[in-house]
């Protein structure tokens, strides 16, 4: 019988995580590269407990910081303001007691300018020419205006004598800062006889002018002139001439030239509040002519503008006064005061600044709008809550209604600082 053998079986070899084998660029770790946090300390872990409540209080108070500043720095109001309005035809007729005085707060603006032109000639003849030039007359006689006639003399330093050819009111004496001023009015002078010993040059004055119609009386020394410009045009002998037609055309075309120009440069200089109306704007031209020696005559239109400047509520509250039934007599302006049509009443001949007093009519369709002091508004706001908006109105009885919007829109309060509150005006 055959022997049996016993023979050890040994198991197929059984892989393991620990003989996989690992890729060429990934090594294990040896034992000596395995690092162990070490756990932290209780005192450790309480610091940097504290320092993340540290950096969150920092941050919210850095937010805090910034919206306040944000706040202050961007906050606006802006208050949509429907004043008290009415619309009314006026025909009104209203005087002003004194031109140039207190009533009506009327002011006169003077403005002076002169155009020139050449007209080609050869024509030659005897030539006698009256020398002229302006003068400013001052009353410092007293409060009351002083009507000078036509023809009125003014005697210079040196004796020549020189005329007005139109009648004139000089202002009378106003107080400015305590202070007693002379009134003035601009004309222009023209020399009592022809010829060259009349021209006087502003570098030749020795002095002023009186007016010998008041040597004798007190007015004599308080009432004088003061040469403005040169009087030239002074001449006697041969010099070249143009026909009458031909000198009258471009004087005319001169005039309207010039009177232009003054109304401009007149609105240009009236005082802010002030209005000047076209109707009561007046000139006075001088024309001269002389020989020129590019081989014509050149003719120079010179013109003294004046124009009565009217405050604008002032006159506005008349016009009302007369017009609006139950008028408060509070501020109040009319809007399109410019619309309204302006026209003086004179007599036959009358020239608008010779009489002291002037009546005049005011016709038109009038916008009025009540006013209110908007800096002492804003004032009475700043700093306080949206809802006083109401109460302060209270106070403004000129407000109809105010819509106020205060940026940014969390903002309940209005800025402290006035300039950052605007008002809008809202008018029909």
């Amino acid at each position: 019988m055959p022997k049996k053998i016993l023979q050890d079986v040994i198991p197929a070899e059984r892989k393991s995580i620990r003989h996989i084998p690992l890729p060429n660029n990934r090594k294990p770790a040896s034992e000596s590269e395995v690092t162990i946090s070490p756990r932290r300390t209780q005192k450790e872990a309480g610091g940097a407990k504290l320092m993340r409540w540290l950096t969150i209080f920092v941050s919210f108070a850095v937010l805090v910081g910034i919206f306040f500043l944000v706040t202050w720095f961007f906050t606006s109001a802006t208050i949509n303001v429907t004043p008290k309005q009415e619309t009314a035809t006026i025909d009104s007729v209203l005087q002003i007691g004194e031109l140039a005085s207190e009533d009506l707060f009327n002011t006169i603006v003077v403005s002076t300018s002169t155009v020139s032109e050449t007209v080609p000639t050869n024509r030659e003849e005897t030539v006698n020419k009256k020398a002229s030039g302006d003068i400013i007359i001052y009353n410092n006689y007293s409060s009351e205006s002083q009507r000078l006639i036509k023809n009125t003399r003014f005697e210079a330093s040196n004796g020549r004598i020189y005329r007005i050819n139109e009648s004139v009111v000089v202002p009378g004496q106003k107080v400015e800062g305590g202070k007693k001023t002379p009134g003035s009015i601009t004309v222009t002078v023209y020399a009592d006889a022809a010829g060259p010993d009349y021209n006087l040059p502003l570098s030749d004055l020795k002095g002023d002018f009186t007016v010998p119609g008041f040597k004798g009386t007190p007015r004599y020394q308080s009432f004088y002139a003061r040469q403005k410009t040169d009087i030239t045009g002074g001449f006697s002998g041969i010099a070249r001439v143009i026909d009458d037609a031909v000198f009258e055309s471009v004087q005319n075309r001169l005039q309207t030239q010039v009177s232009d120009a003054l109304w401009n440069s007149l609105n240009a200089s009236i005082p802010e509040g002030y209005i000047a109306f076209r109707s009561l704007y007046a000139l006075d031209y001088s024309v001269s002519s002389e020989d020129n020696s590019a081989g014509g005559v050149t003719i120079s239109v010179t013109a003294v503008g004046k124009a009565l400047a009217l405050d604008q509520k002032s006159l506005s509250g008349a016009i009302a006064k007369d017009s609006l039934s139950g008028y408060d007599d509070k501020p109040i302006l009319i809007k399109n005061i410019g619309d309204i049509e302006i026209a003086p009443r004179l007599s036959q001949g009358e020239s608008l600044f010779e009489n002291t007093k002037l009546v005049f009519t005011a016709k038109g369709n009038a916008h009025f709008v009540w006013q209110f002091d908007e800096d002492a508004f804003k004032a009475e706001l700043a700093g306080k809550p949206k809802n006083s908006t109401e109460s302060v109105m209270q106070q403004y009885p000129a407000i109809n209604k105010a819509e106020v919007v205060i940026k940014p829109s969390w903002v309940s309060k209005y800025p402290k600082n006035v300039r950052k509150i605007h008002i809008n005006l809202m008018l029909d």
